[in-house]
C-alpha cells in the first residue's frame, strides 16, 4: 500500500503526481509496468553460472533509455537466445519524470561463451538493436577478453564492413590510453558507424577511454611485447593511431606498412620513421606524423601565414614560435610555478636538450647543461609573467617551412618566470643524476650531495648552486621544504636520484580537483615583399582546461583525431610520410579545430617599407 498525505490510500498509483507515479516500483505486491524488467532480470540472473574473469567473454557497457524503450529486455533475449551465460556488473536506473529532461540509464554486463562465433553474434545483434531502436538513444562500449593472434579469428568488427543500415562501418585502432586519448576517442567515436578500438595493457584504462565513443571497444594489449596480437589488431583496423611512446612508433609503422594500413601519430618524426619513407610509398599508405599540439597545431598555424606570404611573392625575414603547457594562473600555487600534465622525467630530459637557433643572422648554440640558465622574459601575455627557453634545433625549420633566408628562426618553450632558474639550481645540486641515492631518506640524500661537492652544510651548498644569488637560494630552500625533501621522507627508488626526485615531483605537483591547466602558443612572423613593403604577423592561441578535459587533452587529442578523420574520409589522399605543413592537411584541420573552439587570434600590421617595420 501507498501512503499519501499521511493517510492510507488504496487508489491506483497512477493518480499520483508524475514525479511519484513514475518512481513507484510496486503496488499491492506487483511490479508496476515501468519496473517489470526487474522480475525478468532476477530470473535470468538466477540462472547464471559464475565464471572466472579469464574465461572468454565480452563486457558490454550500454547507456541509454534502456527501460522506457524496452531495449534491455531485448538485449537479454538476445543473450539468452544464443545460450550465453551473463553476469550483471552494474545497473543504474533513473526513471524519467514528465516535463523534465530524460536521464539515461546504464547497464554493464559480461557475456560468456567458449564459442567465438556466438560472442560475435551477441555483439552484432546488440549493435543492431541499438541502431534500430532510435527511442533508446543508446551508445555502447565493449571490452573483448579474447586474445587474438591470427587473422582466422573473428572477434573484431573488421575493416570495410557495411552496416545493416547501409553505411560503411569503420574501425579505428588507438594504441595507448594515456592522458590525451579520451578526446581522440570522443571525437572519432561521435559516429555510430565508427568503432573506436582502444588497446591498453590495463582493462580499466582501455574501458575508460573507449567509454568516450558511441561505439567503443577495449582490448588488453602489452605494447612492450607486441607479437602477433599487434598484427591482428592492425589487420582488423581501417586506420591506426599510435599514442605510444615515440620509440615504439617504428615498430607499429612497419606492421602498418606490411598490412597496408594508414597510421597517425602525434610525435616528432624520428630518423627511424623517416627511413621508412620508401617502404611507405611502395605500400601505398599514408603515415601522418606530428599531428598534436607541438608538434602539430604549431606547424599548421605557422604554415598558413608562411604560405600566404610566399604566394604573394614575399619572403620571411624573421620567424619565432613558442608554446607551453602550464597550470592556469590560479593553479600556479607552488614554489616551482608548475604542475605536471605529463611525465616529470620527460620534463627533466627536455630541460637538458642542446638547442640552436638564429637571431639577426647569427647562429646561437646552447649546451644542454646551460639550457635552463638561458631563459629570457616573454611578454606576449603581459599579465602572465612568462619566460621562454630555446626548444631543440630551430634551424631545421628553415628547410621544413621554406624560410631558410630568414635572419631569425627561433622555437621556444614557455614557463612562468622563475621556473627555469629554480630548476637549474636543483640540477646543479645533482637531483637530475642517475647515480644511486646512497641513503634511505631525502635529508640524507641532500647531505650526501652536499658533502660530495665539498660542502659541510646544505645552506652553503644551495647558495653555491645558485651562483651566489641569495634570493634564488632562499627560493630553493623554500621549495625543498615544500616538497618535504629536508626531512626524513623516505626515497622511493634508492637506485636513482632522478627517479626518486621524479616521484616527489609527481606526488606534489599534480593538479588538484577543480584546477585548470592552460595551453599557450604564439607566433611572431615578419615578411618583406619585392615592392619594399613589409608585414608583421602575430598569431596566438590560449586554451584552458575545464571540468571535462584538460587543455592539453583537447589540443593534442582533437588534432590527432581530425588528422585521422581526414584520412578516413578521403580528404587527405596523399600517400607516404606526411607532416601537417601542407595545405591539404592544415586547411581542413584548422577549420575543424575551430569548430571545437580551438581558434587562433591573428593580427597583421602592414608597412610601406622594411625600415618602418623595424
Amino acid at each position: 500500500k501507498m501512503i499519501v498525505n499521511r493517510h492510507h490510500n488504496d487508489s491506483d498509483y497512477q493518480h499520483l503526481p508524475a514525479e511519484l507515479s513514475n518512481s513507484c516500483i510496486a503496488q499491492n505486491g506487483l511490479l508496476t509496468p515501468n519496473f517489470e524488467y526487474i522480475s525478468a532480470l532476477m530470473e535470468r540472473t538466477a540462472k547464471a553460472v559464475h565464471h572466472a574473469i579469464r574465461d572468454p567473454h565480452i563486457l558490454l557497457h550500454i547507456q541509454g533509455h534502456l527501460f522506457d524503450s524496452g531495449l534491455i529486455n531485448q538485449i537479454l533475449d538476445v543473450i539468452e537466445g544464443l545460450d550465453c551465460h551473463f553476469e550483471v556488473e552494474e545497473c543504474n536506473v533513473t526513471p524519467s519524470i514528465s516535463g523534465a529532461a530524460r536521464v539515461k540509464s546504464t547497464l554493464m554486463i559480461r557475456v560468456f561463451s567458449d564459442d567465438d562465433d556466438t560472442l560475435n553474434n551477441v555483439l552484432k545483434k546488440v549493435t543492431l538493436l541499438l541502431d534500430l531502436i532510435d527511442s533508446a538513444e543508446a551508445s555502447m562500449q565493449h571490452f573483448d577478453s579474447r586474445v587474438q593472434t591470427s587473422s582466422d579469428s573473428k572477434a573484431s568488427t573488421g575493416k570495410g564492413k557495411v552496416s545493416v543500415l547501409g553505411e560503411k562501418e569503420k574501425n579505428v585502432l588507438v594504441l595507448g590510453a594515456g592522458m590525451v586519448a579520451s578526446s581522440l576517442a570522443e571525437y572519432l567515436g561521435r559516429s555510430k558507424h565508427t568503432t573506436v578500438t582502444v588497446a591498453s595493457q590495463y582493462e580499466n584504462d582501455a574501458m575508460a577511454v573507449a567509454h568516450n565513443a558511441t561505439r567503443g571497444k577495449a582490448v588488453c594489449f602489452d605494447a612492450s611485447r607486441p607479437g602477433d596480437k599487434l598484427r591482428y589488431l592492425i589487420e582488423e583496423a581501417d586506420i591506426v593511431v599510435s599514442l605510444l611512446p615515440a620509440p615504439m612508433h617504428p615498430i607499429v609503422a612497419q606492421e602498418c606498412i606490411a598490412l597496408k594500413t594508414d597510421l597517425v601519430t602525434a610525435s616528432y618524426e624520428s630518423d627511424e620513421m623517416r627511413s621508412l619513407r620508401k617502404s611507405c610509398e611502395e605500400a601505398g599508405i599514408t603515415i601522418l606524423n606530428e599531428v598534436g599540439l607541438d608538434p602539430g597545431m604549431d606547424h599548421m598555424s605557422a604554415m598558413k601565414i608562411i604560405d600566404s606570404v610566399h604566394e604573394r611573392g614575399g619572403e620571411i625575414t624573421s620567424f619565432s614560435s613558442v608554446c607551453g603547457g602550464l597550470p592556469a594562473p590560479e593553479a600556479a600555487n607552488n614554489p616551482l610555478l608548475y604542475k605536471f600534465s605529463w611525465s616529470p622525467m620527460g620534463v627533466i630530459r627536455a630541460s637538458q636538450n642542446n638547442a640552436q637557433f638564429s637571431r639577426d643572422g647569427k647562429v646561437v648554440k646552447v649546451d644542454g647543461s646551460d639550457l635552463l640558465a638561458s631563459a629570457e622574459p616573454f611578454d606576449a601575455w603581459k599579465s602572465l609573467n612568462l619566460e621562454c627557453l630555446p626548444n631543440r634545433d630551430s634551424l631545421i625549420y628553415g628547410d621544413k617551412y621554406g624560410i631558410s633566408s630568414a635572419g631569425t628562426i627561433f622555437r621556444g618553450t614557455l614557463r612562468y618566470n622563475g621556473f627555469s632558474a629554480l630548476f637549474h639550481v636543483l640540477k646543479n645540486m645533482g637531483l637530475f643524476e642517475q647515480e644511486e641515492t646512497g641513503a634511505a631518506s631525502w635529508n640524507e640524500v641532500l647531505e650526501n650531495l652536499s658533502a660530495k661537492r665539498g660542502f659541510e652544510d646544505l645552506r652553503s651548498f644551495i647558495k653555491y648552486c645558485s651562483n651566489g644569488d641569495k634570493v634564488l637560494a632562499a627560493r630553493t630552500n623554500g621549495a625543498l621544504e615544500w616538497l618535504h625533501m629536508k626531512s626524513d621522507t623516505p626515497v622511493s627508488d634508492p637506485s636513482s636520484v632522478v627517479k626518486s626526485f621524479c616521484d616527489v615531483l609527481e606526488q606534489h605537483l599534480q593538479f588538484a580537483e577543480g584546477e585548470r591547466d592552460m595551453v599557450l602558443m604564439h607566433h611572431d612572423i615578419k615578411a618583406s615583399f619585392c615592392d619594399g613593403s613589409a608585414e608583421h604577423h602575430k598569431c596566438q592561441l590560449q586554451v584552458f582546461g575545464d571540468g571535462k578535459m584538460t587543455a592539453m587533452c583537447k589540443t593534442v587529442g582533437y588534432t590527432a583525431a581530425i588528422g585521422t578523420k581526414l584520412i578516413l574520409d578521403g580528404d587527405i589522399s596523399n600517400k607516404g610520410l606526411l607532416l601537417p605543413t601542407s595545405k591539404s592537411v592544415y586547411v581542413p584541420s584548422l577549420d575543424l579545430l575551430s569548430k571545437e573552439g580551438l581558434v587562433f587570434e591573428e593580427q597583421v600590421r602592414h608597412y610601406k617599407d622594411l625600415d618602418e617595420a623595424v
